[in-house]
């Protein structure tokens, strides 16, 4: 009985130290120290790709925390973590999801401000989001299956055009006409050189011909220019002329229309014009008797 007992107690002893080891076993995997205090904090960020949870949380390089849980919250991640007591977080600190690996791990990083203000335990902060090679992999492999795409169309589009043996066989015409066109351009240009040389040299000669004209007619149109300017100047003498006499003129009829004068009495005198006309008229009856009867006299002598 006493050696069963003996077992049992070895056998409960060998149990409790192996728990004992497994329990520290397990913290010291999951990093943590039982001594060490820890205080909450809740960070939000925009996305953050492939954190996980246990992911390190550094201040300043310094591995002090942990990534506890993740989770979605509206348009936003909340991210709980666990800080070491002693560290306290200014206000004006900067928060980022920083990638740490070739293969996309993750940790919190944490550069501490100066602010004399800091951040309570269970507060919530907010964060930035660094893109790492995750986010670099994901735009290669959409940029790839975009050049896909263009390859794809850019194929269907020569085999609609160049690939084509319809395609191919009127390029083959076309390409026969141009070099048709070609030779032909060749001959007409060897044909029409000469005559070109020759009607160049025909128009300098007719330049210079030309020119010969233009010096020996200069001084004649000088001359003419010359004869010109005096006939304009005999033309303003004459102008002043004219307007002498139509300043005579006016005066003549303003004096006609007054009667300070003989003419002027006349002109506006109707009675005076009627009485002249009336003795004229006498007058020429009279002549006409002395025509026919002749003049008869009677002199009466006392």
């Amino acid at each position: 009985m006493k050696k069963n007992s003996s077992l049992y107690f070895v056998v409960g002893l060998v149990v409790l130290l192996a728990i004992v080891i497994l329990v520290f076993g397990m913290l010291f995997l999951n990093d943590k120290d039982p001594r060490t205090k820890y205080n909450t904090f809740y960070l939000r960020f925009p996305q953050v790709s492939t954190l996980a949870l246990d992911d390190p949380v550094k201040v300043n390089g310094v591995k002090l925390g942990k990534v506890e849980t993740i989770k979605l919250s509206g348009h936003r991640v909340t991210v709980r973590i666990q800080l070491h007591t002693d560290v306290k977080i200014p206000k004006d600190s900067e928060i980022r999801v920083q990638n740490i690996g070739i293969m996309g791990e993750r940790q919190i990083g944490m550069i501490l401000g100066d602010k004399d203000e800091y951040f309570n335990p269970n507060d919530t902060i907010v964060g930035q989001f660094d893109a790492g090679i995750a986010e670099a992999l994901g735009l290669a492999g959409e940029v790839c299956d975009s050049t896909m795409v263009l390859i794809q169309s850019v194929k269907n589009v020569l085999d609609s055009t160049i690939a084509h043996p319809e395609f191919q066989g009127r390029f083959t015409t076309i390409l026969s006409k141009a070099e048709n066109i070609e030779d032909r351009l060749i001959k007409v240009v060897k044909e029409t050189d000469p005559q070109l040389k020759k009607s160049l040299a025909s128009l300098n000669d007719a330049t210079g011909k030309v020119n010969t004209l233009l010096d020996e007619v200069k001084q004649p149109i000088d001359n003419l220019f010359a004869g010109t300017d005096s006939l304009v100047s005999d033309a303003s003498v004459l102008l002043q002329n004219l307007d002498d006499v139509t300043k005579r003129l006016n005066d003549l009829t303003q004096k006609l229309e007054t009667k300070d004068n003989t003419a002027g009495i006349l002109l506006n005198d109707r009675q005076l014009h009627d009485d002249l006309v009336k003795t004229v008229r006498s007058a020429d009856s009279l002549f006409r008797i002395i025509l026919q009867d002749g003049l008869d006299i009677n002199v009466d002598i006392f």
